[in-house]
């Protein structure tokens, strides 16, 4: 009991507006975003390409220095490095592409962030105009699907090689721990519109199998770099 008093204490003072800007702290906002996934280390061998990362946000200015976030994310991977790898048959050691191949990878995540302008964005808010640079650090939960079908089974003992003799598919599917830190600048063009580029790394606590015959190595963690924009619209005070 004593820890959820804790817990409901240190919420409502996070969202108790700071007395010393009354004009924007406890102002909330909402927003969109776009950007795009550029995955990093081992998960950028699985899909070089990355893909578009979509998704809406709910903001709330505590203070002219700190700004909270909720955010929403949809993020698909297609045309997976995979689909271009071949293995080699032990049989009559020729290397053998998959037809069929298919790799794709889709992201749903929520995430919860924190905004500190280094001078003083609330003020820029209140004031309808100028540049707010800012450092963002965040975590939430994403649950991902990694999709892989169409693979020719490697084992088979004698030739011909069938073409149509597949691996099953494979699918790995988790919901798990995400961690991003960031920097950013938010334009304010009104009192109540502000256009914000961002760029962040994300780390991720997920996993994919490895394909060894394909020389696909096993991920873990998850990598990847986003940059994108965001169109945010304040409340009026």
């Amino acid at each position: 009991m004593r820890y959820r008093m804790l817990l409901l204490a240190g919420v409502l003072l996070l969202a108790w507006p700071f007395g010393a800007v009354a004009q924007v702290g406890g102002t909330w906002g909402f927003g969109v975003a776009a950007s795009y996934d550029l995955p990093t280390f081992k998960l950028n061998e699985w899909f070089p390409s990355g893909g578009v990362n979509l998704g809406g946000t709910v903001l709330y200015v505590l203070d002219e220095r700190w700004t909270a976030e909720v955010e929403g994310h949809y993020i698909k991977y297609s045309g997976g490095e995979l689909e271009n790898r071949t293995f080699l048959w032990s049989i009559d050691k020729q290397e053998y592409a998959s037809p069929q191949a298919s790799s794709k990878m889709t992201w749903m995540g929520g995430t919860i962030s924190w905004l500190y302008h280094f001078n003083q964005g609330g003020r820029k808010l209140a004031e309808g105009g100028g540049r707010a640079p800012y450092l963002v650090v965040g975590t939430g939960y994403f649950k991902y699907k990694n999709e892989v079908s169409g693979l020719i089974w490697p084992g088979q003992p004698a030739p011909p090689l069938n073409e149509n003799l597949l691996l099953e598919p494979a699918i790995d599917q988790h919901m798990t721990l995400g961690l991003n830190v960031g920097l950013g600048v938010q334009f304010f063009t009104a009192q109540s519109l502000a256009i914000d580029l961002r760029g962040q790394y994300n780390i991720v606590l997920g996993s994919v199998r490895p394909l060894e015959a394909w020389g696909m190595e096993e991920v873990f963690p998850f990598q990847k770099l986003n940059v994108g924009v965001r169109f945010k619209f304040y409340t009026q005070q």
